[in-house]
């Protein structure tokens, strides 16, 4: 700014001057939802704008720590926690949020939120990425704290959680890295929380938990990662939402009639039953590693979406869901995950019969990362020659190479279509 002329400087910081003036006009309650959208070290630098500004972080309901920087002052930061934390006045304290990437004390942490749980905490997020033995433990106080609606904890240890607990009122639990005593402990903490509606985890390989027990009646969403060979079962009836990546030995999942959409990876011997639970939904996502039976008798009378993954290229299961779902409207195909395999399978061969789904009801069809394999120009062309309904098809070829992708474009655009309507296009 010191080569602008000295009249642009004057301008400028008159603007500016008549831009906070205006702000500072505002109401409280939009100011503090201003400020609340910023980390806190920003939120205490706004106390030097003018005196309407002077107190009014100790108001701001929403404190974000973020220490990620191992150059930086560490005394200066506790100080800083510290001291905003012990001033907030603000008379419920909605959020406080936690990212350190640095090693602290459980004394200082236990400190904060204790601090906090004392002022009626309602949401806490908790994110600790630093290691030496084992996950940090956090004060027994939060797991009694009965204000609390939202839990989000990442590398932290339950062993020594005395039981029971209290979080009647905790709608949103997620779980990162978590360290428990046994089996029985993750039961006991989802015992404790009779509203629960979104549920998240994320397990460590040695979490000391061999059958993961998710019981829970209230809850309607559930995102699953595991690389831990263990046991999850399931019993969630008002469950809507499934996301599930599990390299697990056994899946114990009881029937969801409420489920709506699902996304499902999985390497589990016990596929089949996993599709036998999720039959009454409405979207489905699939990438399998090994080839499953077909549940048996199973209709899937609801699934207008099916996305199926082609890192292996299981087409009976592709055909068997297209003979079992009779409002599918949509099919994608899609490598969602390449990592899984060392290598493509793919074996097809045309059925002796047309599912009645391509000839009365398929509208889009979308194929990403194609490679124009012979086996998969006969599937391209199975399908666009059967679908009487088909009113898009598009076509992601996987190369980059423009040649190449001409070659498969031009390829495709000759295929007959059996739907007069049908518009092909090329992304």
């Amino acid at each position: 700014t010191s080569a602008f002329p000295c009249h642009c400087r004057e301008a400028a910081a008159k603007s500016l001057e008549s831009y906070m003036d205006c702000i500072s006009l505002l109401p409280n309650d939009f100011l503090l939802e201003i400020l609340s959208l910023l980390p806190t070290k920003d939120v205490l630098n706004t106390s030097v704008l003018s005196k309407r500004w002077r107190y009014l972080w100790k108001l701001v309901p929403k404190l974000d720590y973020i220490d990620l920087d191992d150059n930086s002052d560490y005394g200066r930061f506790l100080r800083f926690v510290d001291r905003s934390l012990l001033s907030n006045t603000a008379p419920v304290l909605e959020s406080l949020h936690f990212k350190l990437d640095r090693e602290f004390s459980e004394v200082d942490i236990g400190f904060w939120i204790r601090t906090a749980v004392e002022r009626g905490l309602r949401e806490l997020n908790f994110y600790y990425s630093y290691t030496i033995d084992e996950p940090i433990k956090l004060p027994q106080s939060l797991y009694t704290c009965g204000t609390i609606v939202v839990l989000k904890l990442k590398n932290v240890s339950l062993l020594d959680v005395r039981f029971p607990v209290c979080f009647q009122l905790l709608k949103t639990l997620h779980l990162e890295w978590v360290i428990f005593l046994d089996d029985e402990s993750p039961q006991k903490l989802l015992s404790s929380c009779p509203v629960l509606e979104d549920m998240v985890l994320n397990r460590a390989d040695g979490d000391n938990v061999i059958s993961f027990s998710v019981k829970v009646p209230s809850l309607q969403r559930f995102i699953y990662d595991s690389a831990s060979e263990s046991e999850l079962v399931l019993n969630t009836p008002s469950l809507k939402y499934l996301k599930t990546i599990d390299r697990c030995e056994n899946c114990m999942i009881e029937y969801m009639p409420e489920i709506v959409e699902a996304h499902v990876q999985v390497t589990c011997c016990n596929i089949e039953d996993i599709l036998m639970s999720i039959k009454s939904l409405k979207r489905l996502s699939l990438c399998l590693i090994s080839e499953p039976e077909f549940p048996t008798g199973s209709i899937f009378h609801q699934l207008v979406h099916l996305e199926l993954c082609t890192c292996e290229t299981l087409w009976e299961v592709l055909m068997s869901m297209l003979q079992h779902s009779p409002k599918l409207r949509s099919l994608k195909l899609n490598e969602i995950h390449n990592d899984l395999s060392g290598g493509h399978i793919f074996h097809w061969e045309e059925p002796s019969s047309i599912p009645e789904t391509l000839i009365f009801v398929l509208e889009t069809f979308e194929w990403r990362n194609y490679r124009g394999w012979k086996k998969e120009r006969d599937l391209a062309t199975f399908i666009l020659k059967h679908s009487k309904r088909l009113k898009i098809a598009i076509f992601s070829p996987e190369t980059t190479n423009l040649r190449e992708k001409y070659h498969l474009i031009t390829e495709l655009a000759r295929l007959s279509r059996g739907s007069p309507e049908c518009e092909l296009v090329f992304g």
